[in-house]
């Protein structure tokens, strides 16, 4: 059964490798084929039975708010979590909104990843693992430059650093692993102050591996990447 119905998109970041393109428009409303690069995880989100999503905002955010709007033409509902004056990185945005979610755990997703991935598989692995966090890897292949991510034999993460697979953008988190954070307005990193220290401390967070698509559209090669990829149907929306 999927208790999971909420969800996080990370909208926030300057898009800095993209610039110019990003200058005058939200790396997240790049378009891809006809629609834009935010369509994509909305649209994951939408399939895997999500009825409430938050986008944090930050970055030319008025743009993002104006397209997505209260998310209807996704079938659900939108909120959005506007990070002013500074931006609070990837663990002060998600802790955030921590309260929103009524302390419920909840999907989080990067508003610049292309994935196919099965949410409801996901979401199985995370309430059968009985963790915290449960974190979305891939096997790293060859000339990928992502951080490694350490697993043990039965799929839990170790460290960071060493490992075979590494960190696709798509996790759960749920409030356990979140008090690990700095409080709810301080700027964080979700690993160096979140899941390095809640490791340290014995707290368990799970792996769901996956094997399809995947492009964080991260710089002017992987977009022209992303682009050509939507254009002949390989990453598509349904």
């Amino acid at each position: 059964m999927n208790k999971i119905t909420k969800a996080m998109v990370l909208a926030a970041g300057f898009g800095t490798r993209l610039r110019p393109l990003t200058y005058e428009t939200p790396k997240p409303l790049l378009p891809l084929h006809e629609s834009r690069l935010i369509d994509y995880p909305l649209e994951l989100l939408e399939e895997g039975g999500i009825t409430q999503v938050v986008i944090n905002l930050h970055h030319l955010g008025e743009q993002i708010r104006e397209y997505v709007g209260n998310g209807s033409q996704y079938g659900f509902k939108v909120a959005f979590s506007v990070e002013q004056p500074k931006i609070l990185g990837t663990g002060g945005g998600i802790k955030n909104v921590q309260e929103f979610m009524d302390n419920d755990p909840f999907i989080v997703i990067n508003g610049d990843t292309l994935i196919k991935a099965n949410l409801k598989k996901l979401i199985e692995r995370h309430m059968e693992s009985g963790a915290a966090a449960t974190m979305t890897l891939m096997k790293i292949r060859d000339g990928d430059t992502y951080q490694p991510v350490d697993i043990d034999p039965q799929g839990f993460v170790t460290g960071f650093g060493k490992g075979e697979h590494f960190y696709v953008g798509l996790q759960i988190v749920s409030k356990e692993f979140l008090d690990t954070l700095p409080p709810a307005g301080k700027e964080s990193c979700l690993v160096e102050d979140g899941y390095k220290p809640f490791i340290a401390g014995g707290g368990k967070v799970a792996t769901y591996i996956y094997e399809g698509y995947f492009n964080d559209v991260g710089t002017p090669e992987r977009y022209e990447k992303a682009q050509n990829d939507c254009l002949s149907g390989v990453c598509s929306l349904r």
